[in-house]
């Protein structure tokens, strides 16, 4: 009995290991796959304001891993006054994307470069009727901004915890990097990070990591 015992539990260990490994090669020959649509292209992270700079550090080495990008962060550029909506306390999307590219006036220029702005503070866009935006993105300038102000907010389906905030950050980026530097298309597939319609918390933690 018990030498039968040891071989279902071996069996098992067997079938998850096997499990692992096929769902870790399917994943590499995915990011294998994957080509900039815009050869030469390069991503730098930036931050805005007082964003701490080195929030971004696991951001790089995940995308290192997982993708073998090497995104550079680049210094913190000014959050312009004229970027503010002080009726709402919010910054303006569009307007912080035009900051962005400003605050950088050399690598603005280059058409090869994808910049992602990072601001803490809380953000809204004037192209849509919500109440803020966790992210903004312009593909005609390769420019995206990522606010993390609510992104510690617990949703209906699960309390805030750390790791929580931080995968939320990385579906946001995982999406502009999707977009913008390899020309994937935004989905309708509410379980992809690539989905159309992220606008809060709920749909970013229904959300896959995966393009």
């Amino acid at each position: 009995m018990n030498r039968r015992v040891a071989l279902l539990v071996c069996l098992l260990a067997l079938a998850v290991v096997w499990r692992f490994s096929k769902s870790s090669l399917q994943s590499s020959n995915a990011a294998a796959a994957l080509v900039p649509a815009i050869d030469g292209s390069r991503i730098f992270f930036v931050p805005i304001g007082s964003f701490p700079a080195d929030e971004l550090d696991p951001l790089v080495e995940y995308y290192r891993q997982k993708y073998s990008l090497e995104v550079t962060v680049v210094r913190s550029v000014r959050l312009d006054d004229a970027a503010r909506d002080p009726a709402r306390q919010q910054v303006v999307a569009e307007k912080l994307i035009s900051s962005v590219r400003a605050g950088l006036p050399k690598i603005g220029k280059d058409p090869k470069a994808i910049l992602i702005g990072f601001t803490s503070e809380d953000m809204f866009t004037t192209s849509q009727n919500w109440q803020f935006t966790p992210g903004w993105r312009d593909p005609r300038t390769r420019t995206a901004v990522v606010s993390t102000a609510r992104l510690h907010l617990p949703s209906d389906d699960q309390a805030f915890a750390a790791d929580v905030s931080r995968a939320r950050l990385r579906k946001i980026v995982t999406k502009d990097i999707g977009i913008m530097y390899y020309g994937l298309t935004p989905s309708g597939d509410p379980k992809s990070v690539l989905y159309k319609q992220i606008a809060g918390v709920e749909q970013l933690d229904q959300a896959g990591d995966e393009f």
